[in-house]
């Protein structure tokens, strides 16, 4: 599990980068999710990218229809749709992934309790 945790840790600081240098909002953060696991596992499969896009963009809109305020639980959600990425490449199984989920999620601070702070 600590090799996903530093997964995690080492894909949010790429995405946080991102944001900070201003190439895209962290509230839309998981939408590079595709594209930076792309880039961590030398893959050049566009039809994949845009599957793995395709059901991130779900995953978030259905959180957002259920809580608006979730969007500003960003970190959250780019670690979820960079996980996920590897359900979607057939790396690993929906269960596995849950684990995993619940795993980073007890060792990062993914969440803010400064809804629109930021």
């Amino acid at each position: 599990m600590k090799k996903w945790l530093e997964e995690a840790k080492g894909s949010l600081a790429e995405a946080m980068e991102a944001a900070r240098i201003g190439e895209i909002p962290a509230h839309n953060l998981y939408m590079v999710a595709p594209l930076i696991y792309s880039k961590r596992n030398n893959m050049n499969n566009d039809a994949l990218v845009q599957e793995m896009a395709d059901e991130n963009e779900e995953q978030v809109q259905r959180d957002r229809a259920y809580d608006e305020s979730s969007k500003d639980q960003y970190k959250f959600h780019y670690v979820a749709s960079y996980l996920f990425c590897f359900v979607v490449a057939g790396k690993i199984e929906e269960r596995k992934y849950d684990e995993i989920m619940e795993y980073v999620t007890s060792k990062m601070d993914l969440f803010t309790d400064d809804y629109g702070l930021e």
